[in-house]
Parts: C-alpha cells; sequence; structure tokens
C-alpha cells in the first residue's frame, strides 16, 4: 500500500489525500468528498492547493498523478454552491472576488514543475472537465462520461476552460462541447485529442502508473525542461481568468440562471 507522507483524511468533510509511491518519485493525489461524487468546493480545493504548494518544492517528485475517489471523477460545482451564489443581495464585486478566489485554489497546479498525470472516470461534469486540460497527460477510463454544464446552466465557463479547451481540441469542437454541453465517452475523448490515452474500464490508474513510472526513468533535469518549455503557466491565464470572473458575476444575477441553477443535475440531488 502506499505510505502517505501527509495527513489529509478528515471523517466530516471533503478532502485531498496526499500518498507518495515508488520511494517518493510518484505523487499521487486523490480527490475524495466521502460521498461519491468529489465535488470540487472552496474546502476540497483549500487542501488541494495546500498539498500543491508541497509538492511545488519537493525536487524528488518525478510526476504527479491526480484521480477521484470511487468510480467518479468529480461532478463539478455542488448545487447548494451555485444557488447560493444566484441569491439576490449580493454584490457584483462579491461574486467576481469569490470566483477569482476559486479559481485560484485549483489552478496552481499548472505551475508544478513536474509532469501531471490525470486519471478521468465515470462522470466528470461541469468544471472538473478542465482536468484533462491542465495536465501533462490525460488518461480516461471506458467508464468516463464527460460535460461540460455551463451553458445549460446559464453560466459563461470558469477556470479559463474556453481557452484550456481550445488549446487541446480547437476552437470548433470547444465550441460544440461548451454550447451543446454534449457527452464525451472516454473513447470520444480519446479520439478528438481531449484526452491522450483511453484504457479498459477500471484499468486508466494503472495505465497513469505506468506512465508515471516511465517518466520517473526518464533525466529529470530533462522532463522538468520539457515542461516548462511545453506546458502553460497559470500567469498565462490573467486576463481570461478575470473576465471569466467578470462575466459569471453578471450571470449569477440573472433570473435564467436562478432558475436553471435550482433544477442542475436532478439525478444527484433528488
Amino acid at each position: 500500500m502506499p505510505k502517505s507522507k501527509e495527513s489529509s483524511v478528515s471523517s466530516s468533510g471533503p478532502t485531498v489525500h496526499l500518498e507518495f509511491l515508488d520511494e517518493g518519485i510518484i505523487a499521487l493525489l486523490t480527490l475524495d468528498d466521502f460521498k461519491g461524487t468529489n465535488v470540487m468546493s472552496p474546502e476540497m480545493g483549500d487542501v488541494f492547493g495546500r498539498h500543491i504548494a508541497v509538492l511545488q518544492k519537493d525536487a524528488s517528485v518525478r510526476a504527479v498523478i491526480i484521480r477521484g475517489a470511487g468510480k467518479h471523477f468529480s461532478i463539478g460545482g455542488h448545487r447548494d454552491m451555485l444557488v447560493g451564489l444566484g441569491k439576490p443581495g449580493r454584490s457584483e464585486k462579491e461574486l467576481h472576488d469569490f470566483m477569482l478566489a476559486f479559481y485560484c485554489r485549483w489552478l496552481p497546479v499548472l505551475d508544478l514543475p513536474m509532469p501531471v498525470i490525470t486519471v478521468l472516470q465515470g462522470d466528470c461534469i461541469g468544471v472538473a472537465p478542465v482536468f484533462a486540460c491542465t495536465a501533462d497527460v490525460a488518461i480516461a477510463d471506458e467508464t468516463l462520461k464527460l460535460q461540460v454544464t455551463f451553458g445549460g446552466l446559464g453560466l459563461y465557463p470558469g477556470m479559463a476552460l474556453p481557452t484550456l479547451l481550445t488549446r487541446k481540441v480547437g476552437p470548433y469542437r470547444a465550441s460544440l462541447m461548451t454550447m451543446a454541453n454534449e457527452i464525451l465517452t472516454g473513447r470520444e475523448a480519446e479520439r478528438i485529442g481531449l484526452v491522450e490515452r483511453c484504457a479498459p474500464a477500471g484499468g486508466a490508474y494503472e495505465e497513469a502508473l505506468k506512465t508515471a513510472r516511465a517518466i520517473g526513468a526518464s533525466a529529470a533535469s530533462v522532463v522538468r525542461l520539457l515542461k516548462k518549455n511545453l506546458g502553460i503557466k497559470m500567469t498565462d491565464l490573467a486576463s481570461d481568468l478575470e473576465m471569466n470572473a467578470q462575466q459569471q458575476a453578471r450571470d449569477f444575477q440573472t433570473d435564467e440562471y436562478r432558475k436553471r441553477a435550482a433544477n442542475y443535475l436532478p439525478d444527484y440531488y433528488a
């Protein structure tokens, strides 16, 4: 069993487990809200951000794997949070600042000096597909059902998702994904280049571990330089993030958004 170097387990709230494999060469981050939905809450984001800060300084780690606990990767933001953001009485500045802070909990993953591999399985909904774009290598399980749901909510996408999707799959496919709320399977995500590989059901984590070990066998100095030259930094997205936060703050205040948010993901909140 992998040995955890840092305690992150809470019996009552969402967390992110940090473990180290292969004598510290590989770091494993597991999103876990103890409910099987791995909602990307501010609380989980706080833990995630602390772990990223630890990994930033760890010269021994050569690859990072990110996965979700259970059969689903994540259903994105919780409906209660989304409904709360639409309640009357909140100022546009307050909403803007909340969203910008939310982005900044998760996106520092882009600035890790070592490659990041994501394992996407089951439902990956809302903003959670951003993990297919922030990774250096994204590996899908055949069980993946990935859906960008912002358009259906009446909300402009946040987290620089339009820009990141365009970088991976091109503007026309990104348009279809963000405007039509289409659901992509793991094989379809591989076909369009959103993920680099799709593994048979139940095999994505092992495929990610195999890839991480192959990266770990390469010269660390070369890999880190490649990461620096091929990757995208959070600072590159500053103007996108500011625009996203401004637009989302406006969208939260519309009647259309409030109506749509109240009925968001009915199968999960029945």
